[in-house]
């Protein structure tokens, strides 16, 4: 007969109790009897009863009595759907309502793709941590997601077409240093914000719910009398939690025997496998297997090899002995202050699963060249620039001869290095384009001597970026090829450009600006 729970948030209250006749009665006199102490009147109309697993017949005499009005699940609460049952998709319509409401009072069409990336990043994904927080989002939820971003990143609009997507999806939500954007990968995200419940769970200090739940379950299996989706979806990310802590063991009740690392040998489930398919309770803890002797945990016929790893690990515990005081697990990515952040979770996340640094980091993404050159230089160097062999490919022209030299296919390295009026206008700089020189490989041109080293990459996407402007007043608004006229626009935009460095280095625009007088 335990009491029944109460749960206040803000001026929220919930009570959970039996569907009894009884129990509700009772818990109407002591509502009335607080509200005529305290002269605080309960609003029952304004509350609401709802059954869980209540026959129909047994229903309306509890409503009779509370005098409330009846509901159901799914329902908001907190402004998160809340249900007895796992919830289907439909439940998250406000989450989808709430984003397109953000995506609906922007002005799409007066941004850049850099401007997108930075709303995308700013604005969409900080609005989904408080319910990432708090539960595991379906899958089909994340990709409804997922296209509302990338349509808005690529297009501006509420959808999108496979030809308007430059760049893959994936490749767009790797960090910068992995050659992506840095936008969100949600579910990644999403579980390395649910790590920091299974961190309060073992770090309780002041948090009533963490308390409660160690009187619930078995810390070190988290089995116990808590069921349903949610919990299921934290215990699935325990072996992420337990790769990231190492246990400092007390009285080895909330520690795994073999699968927390808690000796210096490591996981003992990976240092001695053999032994652990003997092994007859898998999720023991430590206090529960040091408590007797250590061959009674195991199958009684053992292979030879569990035999020799059985005898190793009677070695290595022989001396430990374990103590009344608590364990404590640490994490090498908590703050100073013991609170786990998911923002070091992410990043290592990431950076575990990358394939290696990206090489095109540094030229694209530090220099001092304006966001959307930036972005330009990103899609330039992996060769997914709007050109027309690109077009072609996609199936959006049928003839992709470059309008600057009318004779070959306008390709990304044809169209900034390889072109007679793009290799004219490098020569004039005092450039040598080498006959296999890449995009892909743009700041590897060599520097002319007149040049200053300092801010060099930035120098060359200003070139770049003009050429590609020059390419497009010839496209779209039928003029003529001129290297006046690109030189030109050169020099503007280097004083324009002047600013955005710092301002000991700011006379380097003047040096650029001579360079493209000198060639006039």
């Amino acid at each position: 007969e335990l009491p029944c729970p109460v749960i206040q948030y803000a001026d929220d209250t919930l009570i959970v109790l039996k569907a009894a006749v009884q129990d509700a009665s009772r818990l109407k006199l002591l509502l009335d009897q607080f509200a005529e102490a305290t002269g605080l009147k309960i609003n029952f109309h304004k509350s609401t009863v709802v059954p869980m697993h209540v026959p129909e017949c047994d229903i309306p005499p509890l409503l009779n009595i509370l005098g409330c009005r009846q509901d159901h699940f799914p329902q908001t609460y907190l402004g998160m759907p809340l249900s007895n049952v796992k919830l289907n998709l439909s439940a998250f319509a406000p989450l989808i309502d709430r984003t397109d409401k953000y995506l609906g009072g922007w002005q799409s069409s007066l941004l850049n793709s850099m401007g997108r990336t930075v709303l995308v990043n700013a604005v969409l994904d900080s609005a989904l941590i408080y319910i990432c927080s708090a539960m595991l989002l379906p899958r089909g939820i994340i990709d409804v997601l997922d296209r509302k971003r990338r349509a808005f990143l690529w297009s501006g609009e509420s959808t999108t077409s496979g030809a308007q997507c430059l760049v893959a999806w994936e490749k767009a939500c790797l960090p910068k240093e992995q050659g992506g954007l840095g936008i969100k990968d949600l579910r990644s995200f999403n579980q390395c914000l649910l790590l920091k419940l299974l961190h309060r769970l073992h770090h309780p200090e002041e948090s009533a719910w963490a308390k409660w739940m160690a009187d619930q379950v078995n810390l070190a299996s988290l089995r116990g009398a808590c069921a349903g989706n949610h919990w299921d979806s934290l215990k699935e990310l325990m072996p992420v939690y337990r790769a990231i802590t190492v246990t400092d063991v007390g009285n080895g009740v909330r520690t795994s025997f073999w699968l927390d690392r808690w000796l210096p040998a490591g996981i003992l489930m990976e240092v001695f496998p053999a032994l652990y398919t003997h092994s007859l309770h898998k999720d023991a803890s430590v206090a529960e297997v040091l408590s007797s002797q250590l061959r009674a945990h195991f199958a009684l016929r053992l292979t030879r090899a569990a035999v020799a790893e059985l005898a190793t690990l009677e070695e290595i515990t022989e001396d430990i002995v374990l103590t009344l005081c608590p364990d404590n697990r640490r994490c090498k990515l908590a703050a100073q202050d013991g609170i786990l952040r998911a923002g070091p979770v992410y990043r290592a996340a990431q950076h575990a699963q990358s394939t290696g640094d990206c090489t095109f980091y540094k030229f694209v993404w530090q220099n001092h060249a304006p966001p959307r050159v930036r972005f330009f230089a990103w899609l330039l160097v992996q060769e997914k620039i709007q050109c027309k062999t690109n077009l072609l490919l996609k199936n959006i022209i049928e003839d992709a001869t470059c309008n600057l030299c009318t004779t070959e296919m306008e390709s990304p390295d044809h169209l900034i290095l390889h072109c007679p009026f793009a290799k004219r206008f490098w020569l004039q700089l005092g450039f040598c384009i080498p006959a296999n020189a890449s995009v892909t490989q743009l700041w590897q041109l060599r520097k002319p001597a007149a040049l200053p080293q300092a801010h060099y990459s930035t120098y060359l996407l200003l070139c770049a970026w003009q050429l590609w402007k020059h390419r497009h007043d010839v496209v779209f608004r039928g003029e003529t090829p001129s290297h006046l006229r690109l030189i030109l626009s050169c020099k503007a935009e280097a004083r324009l450009w002047r600013c955005r460095l710092p301002h000991d280095d700011q006379a380097i625009t003047e040096t650029w600006c001579n360079s493209f007088c000198s060639n006039m």
